[in-house]
């Protein structure tokens, strides 16, 4: 077996992703970039547009519950997404629409603080509903990936996201702009809103609705030109390669690399990384071979390539183990499982990734699981039940939601490390390989993500000047020697959310500052680990370097952080099999 193919076997092939931001959405909830085409008509701001419906501003009935409460009962044979206790109406866009129509009513009133509070609540409530809505759509597309009729459904819904969050910032910018109440949206513009997009004095809801819908077709037909292309197996690689460049030299003509990383409320710049890849290089990626030579002297090596331990349902065993943490982790496992809040797929006919996704209307998340019937059959999972842990303590609406992802791969990633302490009871013969594989794993996030990330912010940088040719060639140079005969097309996340893949590499650095307390002392590692899981990745207050100094974890972002790391790794390397 081949250096290389032993790599792309040992890898963390279900690289989880949180919230919806997951490879194959199509925006993150804070993305407020706007067209501002010029348009044929000629209506003002001020005016009530294209109809002469009652203008109402009363709230929609709801109905809430705690995610632990009773379900329905469901065919656990279905292969379908299970009932979930809350079942609220869906926002269409005319009642965001009048929502947002009311709030531009109601700043043009003197001392009308109350209906203003209520205006904003009921835009936000419409976010959380018409998100919930998609999610809820998503997961039965994902189970039948080739119907249809199913991606039109949950397309037609994402696009109401993508442009109830257009019309929510519109008209909160308007509340900004006002004299008397601009004091009552300062929390609800976002740093990444460009604000001068909405300035436009011409633009109205109806205006701003029809030039979102058209950014969102487009963005839909170059996503899906891209992926019929990287995914057309009859198509010469090389050709592949050379449209797939051509399409992600036109993604990256709508940013710039000052601000490539502003979207994911991130406290490092991209010329950061570039030097930090540098070391990774240097330092990090001799030992990756030390620890596949590792790997091979476990005596369970051989069974964990070729007869993983199999799960009927990992989630149970997480359940199992999940007290013996702590109690909160318990009553997380506890709730997931009572409620199975989690589907897991497998087969051709399914979506092949893992992701967790929030549902904000019933405080609660549910999972999604590709079963690869490979080594991942409980890592994957442990994962994404990371991810769903964090919820518990994360109560940011999602039109508020900043998804900062070095935040979120962290708590993911540190819950891996955690639950390696009951391997042995777990896996047997093959705990001490499978905590091998486990830090290899963590190791190739922090490789492949510092590469991809040079890779994107090289290119960005040359965007106007890089050919398709100059395109491929960077990927050659950065990812050639070490993921030799991997096409930069395979990556869609560069495709799907640019700028995002460095997220796996950051984290997995901070995932690392409490690696080897959870090999040597557990306790220690559970304290630290309960810090940063509390800090929501949501919050515009926090940023991945306030947030790790908050929850006492080490400044990784540096050479020596990084070197230190890798001599660690490389004792521990030579440890194995002693």
């Amino acid at each position: 077996m081949t250096k290389y193919r032993i790599i792309a076997f040992l890898t963390a092939c279900s690289m989880a992703v949180p919230f919806c931001s997951c490879s194959l959405s199509k925006m993150d909830s804070s993305d407020t970039s706007s067209s501002s085409e010029s348009s044929e008509e000629n209506e003002t701001a001020d005016t009530t547009e294209e109809d002469e419906e009652e203008e109402t501003t009363e709230e929609p009935e709801t109905t809430t519950s705690s995610a632990d409460d009773e379900v329905k009962e469901e065919d656990e044979n279905s292969g379908e997404r299970p009932d979930f206790v809350i079942e609220k109406d869906s926002a269409d866009l005319e009642q965001v629409r009048e929502h947002a129509r009311q709030l531009m009513d109601d700043l043009k009133v003197s001392e009308n603080e109350e209906n203003i509070q209520k205006d904003i609540d009921l835009l936000l409530d419409d976010m959380d509903i018409v998100y919930e809505t998609s999610s809820k759509l998503m997961i039965p597309y994902y189970l039948d990936w080739n119907n249809e009729k199913l991606e039109a459904e949950y397309d037609d819904s994402f696009e109401n996201v993508y442009i109830t969050n257009s019309l929510i910032t519109y008209a909160f910018i308007k509340g900004k702009q006002s004299e008397e109440y601009s004091y009552m949206f300062d929390d609800l513009i976002l740093d990444n809103v460009d604000v001068e997009a909405f300035d436009d004095p011409s633009l109205t809801l109806k205006k701003l609705e029809g030039y979102t819908r058209v950014e969102y077709t487009l963005m839909d037909e170059q996503l899906d030109e891209y992926h019929d292309i990287a995914y057309d197996e009859d198509m010469d690689e090389d050709e592949k390669a050379e449209r797939c460049a051509e399409i992600y030299l036109d993604l990256l003509s709508q940013y710039d690399a000052e601000t490539f990383y502003d979207e994911y409320f991130r406290d490092y710049t991209g010329d950061e990384i570039l030097e930090l890849s540098k070391t990774v290089r240097e330092e990090i990626l001799p030992v990756s071979d030390d620890l596949l030579n590792a790997f091979f002297k476990c005596d369970g090596a051989t069974d964990v390539i070729y007869k993983p331990k199999e799960f009927d349902d990992p989630f149970e065993v997480i359940k199992e183990y999940a007290p013996k943490l702590s109690k909160e982790i318990g009553d997380a496992a506890d709730v997931l499982v009572k409620n199975k809040l989690y589907t897991i797929a497998s087969g051709d006919d399914c979506y092949d990734g893992s992701f967790t996704d929030n549902l904000p209307v019933s405080d609660s998340a549910h999972i999604y699981i590709y079963d690869d019937e490979d080594y991942n059959a409980l890592l994957t999972p442990v994962h994404e039940f990371g991810h769903y842990y964090a919820t518990f303590y994360d109560d940011i609406p999602t039109y508020l939601s900043t998804s900062n992802l070095d935040i979120a791969e962290t708590q993911s990633q540190g819950f891996e490390f955690l639950f390696m302490q009951f391997y042995d009871d777990i896996y047997g013969d093959q705990a001490e390989a499978m905590r091998v594989v486990k830090t290899y794993d963590m190791l190739y996030a922090v490789i492949t993500g510092f590469f991809v990330g040079e890779f994107e912010y090289k290119v960005l940088k040359n965007k106007d000047t890089y050919t398709p040719e100059d395109v491929i060639n960077c990927w050659d140079e950065i990812m050639g020697d070490y993921l030799p005969g991997v096409g930069f097309y395979e990556i869609n996340h560069i495709f799907e959310t640019p700028g995002y893949y460095i997220s796996y590499g950051v984290s997995a650095l901070a995932a690392f500052d409490i690696w080897e307390d959870c090999l040597y002392d557990p306790d220690a590692a559970l304290e630290k680990y309960e810090r940063v899981v509390r800090i929501s990745c949501n919050d515009s207050d926090y940023k991945f370097r306030s947030a790790m100094k908050k929850a006492g974890f080490s400044e990784v972002l540096n050479k020596k952080y990084i070197k230190t790391l890798a001599d660690e790794l490389s004792d521990y390397a030579s440890e194995i099999g002693e």
